[in-house]
């Protein structure tokens, strides 16, 4: 029993990634005290694999640096090229005026020690320690370099502490180089680049601050590339740093790029960075994952706020002068199509029948956070290129005064145009380019626009007659059909606060979306991500969006549920959701997703998909690799690069003649928070120099003028920009009842006689949208040889969510024997559209296919369809829990019966189940399920049950739970046994404290003496009420460090009782006002009450007179007082207040929004945020007060919730599960987690210096 519930508490670590498969290598630090000289071993290799230096009066360095497997010399030593340089090596040039970089011996340096630290084991350790001399030989600077290593095969990982003593007063002056530099093996005519973080590549990456930067290249002996990479640290003044790349691509982080900086006497600076050493590939993705555990940073926010002072600080480049600073492929060229004044502000942009681009002009646009319809002046333009020079030489205005246009598409007689809060269809029946305005048809109403880069976009003709676009994360919408005929907003007139519809809306608050415009129908394809913009399908009909924020790249599924940036999915149930294909990280953001399927670009580009990319100001390409069911994206290239901060690609297009578009909203904001160039806007073409697109006779000529003989063959096109839209044009024909006699029959001979798969799908398709499928051709098709085939038949059948009786039973044969896995998603996809009963069979066989285990979508899109059929029938659900073998499916199935409170199913199914997958997969959803639950009675048959599994860790965790004390006694014995290992004994503290055991109590106090397990004790305590706790922890308090003092101060603030001794310990002074978060003054107001008003003040004491307090901050928040403030001291203040609920560059809570993209430089965006900041609070952020039935106060915001849990994110802590048969009460405060009065708590330098910190664009130094 105890060895059981030993290796229960050692799962966790394994799980942290802390108990490794693959250990680091034992190496061996060994010094030669003669000449300084350390070399480092590693077993099994002849030849020391790092060589540092330290010669008496010679810098320090290290080379040479050997691959981790032994083969190749990373660095060199003294090129002809440059001399001076030392393989890896630190060296300012500018101290006092004289230059140590070019300088490496010559009486500059004077060796004090050098000592190995740790001489053996995975990790080794050294130091170096030298003087830095003056021209009279005198100590201007002490350097101490404390190297650690350790190696494995595939990497070296060093890490360096540089610590600087000023033995005078020391200035390191501005140069373009100096600090930390490496130099590998670089000769003329090798392969080898330079990138940083940011993705800039050699000479672009020249004087770019970045939070890394990686160096690879051709290196002799070595079948792959050698590369080192060098991370900043955010500890590090100037973080992150510029970075030298030079043109023989040796490169070092740079402060003094930024200006001069300085020691002084008697001062010491401390600089870190890890360097990273390995072969292959650049995995810019992994680097940057290795850089975030080096760090601790969450996230790489900082480049947000680099790429928007960049864009502040840029030249304004004329349109001819952004042709001119661009870079694109060989063989490739950039002009621009049009520009200011023939556009401004254009937003979206598409086609039409005759290869003309319409474009969104949308001039209501203001700023992020306001505009809706103030100017009145925006536009849909309608532009031509008439000689077809590669420039547009003609300009129509089709419709003015539409408020807010954000989305345009063509097709079926006028313009469907996206303008929250409507979708609009703007009739032209007499083809004069003039919208007829008198009958614009409100098509759909509910669009949001709390976020404006959010709303309603990217709107694209389905291959299946379908109007597809996307709705973005923070702009919650409703949409359906207006009541009436709807409302038409004019210029002037306010955003609506609510519309009305004809029937029920649906809620879509980040997804991707269809509207039918014959059947008048509304969908949610699928729902998550952050802000989707742009969307496009390959040649199968697979669709794809890219997106900001979070990764950019996702394949779309229908009825799939993605990972989101943020809130928490209307299901609560999903339990967990699909991630990116993308296996590489670009730099945020991107849009306008376009597959490259035309004939004018050289082969390689086929299938690929372009996408405009914000911050790195550029068009990049990514592969489309088919795997299992979906696909992975890997990057293909950095097809053009407007090397212009000021340049914002957001969406694109692919023309009739083959080339690609790419719209640049053009603004020194690139995030729109301030429009600051009203009266720009350009449309840039991409183009081979030499065309391979054929001209044919009428490629440019009129779409909607061919006969349907022409459309028909057009889907045989090279150009799918003709196939596509040639089917719109035989739809709209379809509709109006004009289609010509032996269209149909043109179509299916296509579709029978065609040997190209791709043509074939496309005659399907186009026999779909203009009414030339019957049911019956449509199951025939399901036993067609081609996959996509068969997977599209199976997505039109079950379109109208209704699939006949003769296709159920055909699609639970497929689902059992089918071999293609792209086939059996498209039928776990079609689980949603159809009743529960007929779910079952098809469920049946797609649970059979082990080989979809590891899919990257079928477990969870069958999970999707199953789940609201387990509580309809638990007992079935149990049989297909027990029957898969998908272990997500089984683990899912067992969680979410628990959740609907069938226990008595799950513990017989586990009673009767079979192997060890399925035992283990119900065993981890029945725990799941059970978090957080207290007095849970055991069902009937778990005696039984548990007898077989006893044993078995997860079962004795659950026997716990359910009342049994043998579990509970175990646990005991594990907390008491001191020579336990502590990760064993806090698991076994947790799991007493999830269940408040009685005999945990007495313990906890004497537990607050253990360092290692402090933290879980306070924790702990707030489960009890117990009269000595408060002393016990306020005695000890002044002894905590910071982490358990704002552990304590959450604890006590959680009961009244707790809560009066906190309030009298604050007025006393012994724990002082400013240890005391703003979030926790809210809660204590609530659990204590007025007397702790009496002692703290008013809390919201600002409410009564907000532009007063506006007035005063303006007043005291000058450009002066600010360029005066100590922003170091201004972090100290944030992270003390602010950090446990917001991120900043990367570091903080989850409680409240992430501020690092928020419109931080604007002073009264930062003031209306802080002294008003419950004027518009975030869905998903509201503050949530939950009282337990035994006194407990939790504050926090809701992360999910079902019919038994709710799970709150609380400060400070992980995740908390709450049982709602434990809650006593619940209260959702209308107001912010943050009090109006946060400011008035401080003092006004304090303010200065927050503000000052609050404003600047990347992260500062923590103060010493």
């Amino acid at each position: 029993m105890r060895f059981d519930f030993i290796k229960l508490f050692v799962l966790p670590l394994a799980s942290l990634g802390l108990i490794q498969s693959a250990a680091a290598l034992s190496l061996e630090a060994k010094i030669d005290k003669k000449t300084g000289t350390i070399t480092i071993h590693r077993e099994g290799l002849a030849k020391p694999l790092v060589t540092q230096h330290a010669a008496a009066d010679h810098r320090p360095y290290l080379h040479p640096i050997i691959g981790p497997n032994g083969k190749g010399v990373f660095t060199e030593y003294s090129p002809g090229h440059h001399k001076h340089q030392t393989g890896l090596y630190f060296g300012f040039t500018h101290v006092n005026g004289r230059n140590y970089f070019h300088h490496p011996a010559d009486n500059y340096w004077r060796r004090k020690a050098v000592n190995v630290l740790e001489a053996k084991g995975e990790l080794v350790r050294w130091e170096t320690v030298y003087d830095l001399l003056d021209a009279e030989g005198n100590a201007v600077l002490t350097e101490t370099q404390r190297w650690a290593m350790h190696s494995d095969n595939n990497r070296h990982i060093l890490d360096l502490e540089w610590r600087g003593l000023g033995q005078t007063d020391v200035t390191i002056g501005r140069y373009d180089y100096g600090g930390l530099f490496l130099r590998m093996p670089w000769k003329p005519g090798i392969k080898g680049e330079a990138v940083n973080a940011a993705r800039n590549i050699n000479a672009a990456a020249e004087g770019r601050r970045a939070t890394w930067l990686d160096v690879g290249m051709e290196v002799e002996g070595r079948d792959d590339w050698g590369h080192i990479a060098i991370f900043d640290h955010p500890k590090n003044g100037g973080y992150p740093q510029p970075w030298r790349v030079d043109g023989q691509l040796g490169v070092g982080p740079v402060r003094a790029r930024l200006g001069d900086w300085k020691i002084g006497k008697g001062k010491t600076e401390t600089i870190r960075h890890q360097i990273h050493v390995y072969g292959g590939k650049l995995n810019d993705k992994d680097l940057t994952q290795h850089w975030m555990r080096y760090t601790g940073q969450r996230g790489t926010g900082v480049l947000w706020g680099l790429a928007q002072r960049e864009g502040r600080e840029a030249k304004f480049l004329t349109p001819e002068a952004a042709v001119k600073n661009s870079t694109i492929e060989p063989g490739f060229a950039v002009n621009s199509w049009a520009n200011e004044p023939m556009i401004t502000q254009p937003m979206a942009f598409c086609w039409d029948d005759r290869g003309r681009m319409w474009v969104a002009e949308n001039r209501d646009y203001e700023s992020r956070g306001r505009g809706f319809s103030a100017f009145g002046d925006s536009r849909i333009l309608i532009l031509e290129d008439t000689d077809r020079d590669g420039v547009a030489d003609k300009r129509s205005v089709f419709l003015e005064g539409i408020p807010f246009p954000s989305a345009v598409a063509v097709g079926l007689g006028g313009l469907w145009l996206g303008a929250p809060p409507n979708l609009l269809f703007v009739p032209d029946r007499n083809g004069d380019d003039k919208a007829d305005v008198d009958d614009i048809e409100v098509r759909l109403t509910g669009w949001g626009i709390r976020d404006r880069h959010e709303v309603v976009n990217s709107l694209h003709w389905g291959p299946d007659g379908w109007l597809y676009g996307c709705q973005g994360l923070f702009t919650p919408s409703v949409v359906g059909k207006p009541k009436g005929e709807g409302r038409i907003y004019k210029p002037g007139e306010a955003y609506p606060k609510k519309v009305e519809f004809d029937g029920e809306g649906t809620q879509i608050n980040g997804g991707v979306w269809r509207y039918h415009p014959v059947k008048d129908r509304f969908e949610v394809v699928a729902h998550g991500f952050s802000n989707p913009w742009g969307i496009d399908y390959d040649a199968k009909g697979q669709f794809f969006i890219s997106a900001c924020v979070i990764p950019h790249l996702w394949h779309v599924i229908p009825g799939g549920v993605f990972h989101r940036q943020g809130g928490r999915h209307f299901n609560p149930y999903v339990y967990s959701d699909i991630r990116t294909i993308a296996d590489h990280r670009h730099r945020s953001a991107h849009g306008g997703a376009r597959v490259y399927l035309s004939d004018a670009f050289p082969d390689e580009y086929q299938g690929k998909i372009f996408m405009a990319n914000i911050h790195e100001h550029a068009v990049l390409t990514d592969e489309l690799v088919p795997s299992g069911s979906g696909f992975i994206g890997k990057h293909h290239k950095d097809f053009m690069k407007a090397n212009n901060a000021q340049w914002i690609g957001f969406s694109m297009e692919i023309g009739p003649g083959g080339d690609v578009y790419v719209l640049d909203w053009h603004d020194a904001d690139i995030c729109g928070k301030d429009v600051l160039q009203k009266d720009t806007g350009r449309i840039f073409r991409l183009s081979p120099k030499e065309s391979l697109a054929k001209d044919w006779a009428g490629r440019y000529a009129d779409v909607a003028k061919l006969n349907d003989a022409k459309l028909v063959d057009y889907q045989t096109s090279a150009s799918a920009w003709h196939a596509r839209r040639a089917r719109v044009v035989l739809q709209d024909r379809a509709i109006k009842g004009k289609l010509a006699k032996g269209t149909h029959r043109a179509l299916e001979k296509m579709f029978f006689k065609n040997k190209n798969a791709d043509h074939r799908l496309r005659a399907l398709w186009a026999l779909h949208v203009t009414g030339g499928l019957s049911e019956s051709k449509l199951l025939k098709n399901l036993g067609d040889k081609d996959v996509h085939i068969r997977a599209w038949s199976i997505q039109l059948l079950c379109e109208d969510n209704n699939p006949s009786s003769d296709a159920l039973r055909k699609f639970a044969s497929m689902a059992k024997r089918d071999s293609s896995p792209v086939v059996r998603l498209y039928l776990a996809s079609a689980l949603q559209r159809m009743s529960f009963g007929d779910r079952w069979a098809i469920a049946a066989g797609l649970v059979a296919h082990d080989e979809d285990a590891g899919d990257h979508n079928l477990p969870k899109l069958i999970w999707y369809g199953i789940e609201p059929m387990v509580p309809a029938d638990p007992a079935r659900a149990m049989e297909l829990a027990r029957a898969s073998r998908l272990p997500l499916v089984t683990e899912y199935i067992a969680r979410r019966a628990v959740d609907a409170g069938q226990l008595e199913a799950v513990s017989a199914a586990l009673g009767q189940a079979q192997g060890d997958d399925t035992i283990s997969g119900l065993l981890r959803g029945f725990s799941a399920g059970l978090r957080g639950l207290r007095d849970v009675k055991a069902p009937p048959s778990w005696g039984a049950t548990y007898a077989k599994l006893y044993g078995t860790p997860l079962a004795t965790q659950i026997a716990q739970i359910l009342g049994d004390t043998g579990a509970a006694t175990a646990m005991l014995a594990t907390l008491d046994n001191k020579k336990a290992g502590v990760v064993v004994r806090r698991n076994a503290l947790r799991g007493l404290a999830s269940q408040e055991h009685d005999a945990l109590k007495g313990r906890l106090v004497e537990l607050l003496d253990d360092d290692s397990l402090r933290l879980e004790s306070i924790r702990a305590m707030a489960a009890y009420d117990e009269k000595n706790y408060p002393r016990a922890l306020l005695k000890r308090y002044a002894k905590f460090d910071a982490g358990d003092k704002t552990a304590a101060i959450q604890m006590l603030a959680s009961r009244s009782s707790y809560g009066n001794e906190l309030t009298v310990a604050i007025k006393s002074g012994a724990v002082p006002r400013r240890d005391v978060p703003a979030y926790v003054v809210r809660q204590l107001r609530r659990v204590v009450g007025p007397s702790f008003v009496d002692a703290w003040g008013a809390v919201e004491s600002l409410s009564a007179d907000k532009e007063a307090a506006f007035a005063k901050y303006r007043a005291l928040l000058t450009g002066d007082a600010l360029a005066k403030g100590n922003l170091q001291n201004g972090r100290a203040i944030f992270e003390r207040t602010c950090t446990v609920c917001h991120k900043l560059y990367g570091n903080g809570g989850e409680i409240g929004p992430d501020i690092t993209g928020s419109n931080r430089a604007n002073l009264d965006y930062i003031l209306d945020n802080i002294l008003n900041p419950s004027g518009e609070i975030p869905e998903g952020y509201q503050l949530l007060l939950v009282t337990t039935r035994g006194g407990q106060t939790l504050a926090g915001t809701l992360a999910s919730e079902n019919e038994q849990q709710l799970v709150l994110r609380v400060v400070g802590l992980p995740p908390v599960t709450v049982a709602k048969s434990e809650i006593q009460s619940r209260e959702t405060i209308p107001t912010s987690m943050m009090p109006e009065g946060l400011l008035a708590s401080l003092r006004d330098e304090d303010v200065i210096d927050l503000i000052g910190y609050l404003r600047t664009t990347q992260q500062v130094a923590k103060p010493e």
